[in-house]
């Protein structure tokens, strides 16, 4: 596992790049990876802290790296220091600790804590967690096609979403952000997808490393520009027909 000062250079770079495609206006997205067990910080005196509504126990004593509330992802390669804060989980997995000179983590700390919370079963030793406002899919998703629907559309526009996305991704309806509740329904919607559209709202990747975090949010963009560009030009989404999806799974088998 590369070092800690690697890892934010990792997130700095993702937000940069996230920032050039237009997809993270203002204060808009957040990052975060967890680190290998036995990773530790120093918390210093009277840290601050988030206390979950339940215990998540799969998390206890583990430490994760995440972008700060407010931070803007142009900025985060200058922000480095400060922008990227070390969050620690209690013994018990009841809440999350960080250094009281760092500014509160991203509003969206309940689901990234939730769903990092799927890696020890996934035989993950690190995971990221990249969230990001990409405009076509978030265009695509204010749309009144039912989720099940825009779900296999999008499977459909986008060859590279079976190569590459073997869990394919999911959509879920609008909920106020930042709740324990949103971390709940994104932590069990991630138990069977790689991406996970919140409707009017955003995208988010779910890997092993940030890379692939990333890699997934940029397909499942892609797939909603395919889309988009298709109702414009022929009228109707076209992608994959049954029997050209049939052959790719079969081959991919």
């Amino acid at each position: 596992m590369k070092n800690t000062d690697m890892v934010k250079n990792d997130i700095a770079e993702i937000a940069s790049h996230l920032s050039q495609m237009g997809w993270s206006e203002a204060n808009a997205g957040n990052i975060s990876v967890l680190l290998p067990r036995g990773t530790t910080f120093d918390l210093g005196e009277n840290p601050s802290s988030y206390h979950f509504p339940e215990p998540v126990r799969a998390l206890a004593g583990r430490t994760l790296l995440i972008t700060a509330s407010g931070s803007r992802f142009r900025r985060m390669k200058r922000d480095i220091d400060t922008q990227i804060v070390p969050v620690v989980i209690t013994e018990f997995g009841t809440a999350a600790l960080w250094p009281s000179a760092f500014p509160a983590p991203t509003s969206e700390i309940g689901t990234h804590i939730q769903v990092h919370s799927l890696s020890p079963d996934l035989g993950w030793e690190t995971s990221a967690i990249v969230h990001t406002h990409s405009t076509k899919m978030l265009t695509l998703s204010s749309s009144d096609i039912p989720g099940e629907m825009l779900q296999d559309a999008v499977e459909r526009a986008h060859p590279e979403i079976s190569i590459l996305m073997r869990k394919g991704l999911a959509f879920l309806d609008f909920t106020p952000p930042g709740t324990w509740h949103l971390g709940e329904s994104t932590r069990d919607e991630f138990k069977n997808a790689n991406a996970v559209i919140w409707r009017k709202h955003g995208i988010l990747g779910f890997a092993e490393n940030i890379e692939m975090a990333c890699d997934y949010v940029e397909m499942t963009e892609k797939a909603a520009e395919i889309l988009l560009l298709e109702k414009t030009a022929f009228g109707n989404f076209l992608g994959l027909k049954d029997r050209e999806l049939v052959n790719l799974k079969e081959e991919l088998s």
